[in-house]
């Protein structure tokens, strides 16, 4: 039986991946291997310019994702 905090946890990640933008952003980064940018993102996954870094934070937030300043652009 799960302890009630790892049962906490594992409800967080299912939380953050019932979304499907993120599910396809993550799946995006997996099949990449490599650093992509926003606007990379963008042009693959349908939507708005916008609403990528939101997304990214959520991902970023629960550990699934690691956001990395460069230059003017967010790795």
């Amino acid at each position: 039986m799960l302890d009630r905090d790892t049962a906490k946890t594992y409800a967080e990640w299912f939380r953050t991946l019932a979304d499907p933008t993120r599910v396809q952003i993550l799946n995006l980064l997996a099949v990449t291997g490599a650093p992509v940018t926003v606007g990379e993102i963008v042009e693959q996954v349908s939507v708005g310019q916008s609403t990528v870094p939101a997304h990214l934070k959520v991902l970023a937030d629960i550990g699934f994702v690691l956001v990395e300043p460069r230059g003017n652009a967010r790795l």
